[in-house]
C-alpha cells in the first residue's frame, strides 16, 4: 500500500479541524436558544416599615346653643304671673313684650370618650327671677337620637333649677355618647315670672359637668 502523502495528511487534518468547528458553533446555538428556568429568591425582595400613632383621650362637652334669651317685658296688668317656655316656643297670655324662644340649650359630646353628665344652675328660682311666687325649671331631651341611652331623667321631665347637681346621664347605657350622629342633647327652660317679681335684667347659668366612664 502506498503510503498518504504529506500534502494528503495536512488536507485531511484541516478538514478535521473545520468540521470540529463546525460542530461546536452548531452546539453553542442550541444552547442559546434553550431557555433556563429562572430560580426564585434571586430576583425581588419585600421590606416593612411602620406608620403609628396614639390617639389621647378628650372628655369634653360644648353648648353648640348657649344662650335663651326672652329679651324684655312684664307681667300684663292685673295677672298675678306670666310663664315664658322653650320648649313648646310659648309665651303665656299674661306675659306682655317678651320675645318666642323657638329653640333650647343645645349641648354636643365634642370629645371621644363615652361619658356621665350632671347639670346644675347657678341660681334657683327664688334668686334668679325673685317675686312671691317664682319658677325655673329645665328638662333635657336627646337632640340626636339615642345621645343618651342611659338617660337617668324621663325626657321632657321637668327638673326644678337647683344649685346641686342632678344627673343627666348616667354609666348605663354607655352614658352620653360620644359617637358624632349620637352626641347632642337638647335643655329647654320654663320660667313663671311673678308680678310682684323685681325689675331689672336676670340671669341663671346651666353647668354641664361630664366625667370618662
Amino acid at each position: 500500500m502506498d503510503e498518504i502523502s504529506n500534502k494528503t495528511l495536512a488536507i485531511l487534518l484541516i478538514a478535521a479541524i473545520v468540521i470540529s468547528l463546525g460542530g461546536t458553533l452548531i452546539s453553542l446555538n442550541r444552547l442559546a436558544r434553550i431557555k433556563v428556568p429562572m430560580i426564585t429568591g434571586f430576583y425581588g425582595a419585600a421590606e416593612e416599615a411602620i406608620v403609628q400613632l396614639e390617639i389621647t383621650s378628650l372628655v369634653q362637652v360644648n353648648f353648640t346653643t348657649d344662650t335663651i334669651d326672652w329679651v324684655s317685658g312684664y307681667v300684663t296688668g292685673g295677672y298675678g304671673f306670666c310663664v315664658l317656655n322653650s320648649y313648646d316656643s310659648s309665651i303665656g297670655a299674661n306675659c306682655t313684650g317678651f320675645t318666642p324662644v323657638t329653640t333650647g340649650l343645645v349641648l354636643e359630646n365634642v370629645g371621644n370618650k363615652n361619658v356621665t353628665l350632671n347639670i346644675t344652675m347657678q341660681k334657683n328660682a327664688a334668686t334668679f327671677i325673685t317675686g312671691s311666687s317664682p319658677v325655673c325649671k329645665w328638662n333635657v331631651s336627646n337632640k340626636e337620637a339615642g345621645s343618651c341611652p342611659g338617660i337617668a331623667l324621663t325626657p321632657g321631665a321637668w327638673q326644678t333649677c337647683a344649685t346641686t347637681a342632678v344627673v343627666v346621664c348616667n354609666s348605663t347605657g354607655n352614658g352620653f355618647l360620644a359617637t358624632d350622629t349620637t352626641d347632642t342633647l337638647k335643655f329647654d327652660v320654663l320660667v313663671q315670672i311673678p308680678s310682684d317679681a323685681a325689675p331689672g335684667a336676670k340671669t341663671n347659668v346651666m353647668t354641664a359637668s361630664a366625667a370618662q366612664i
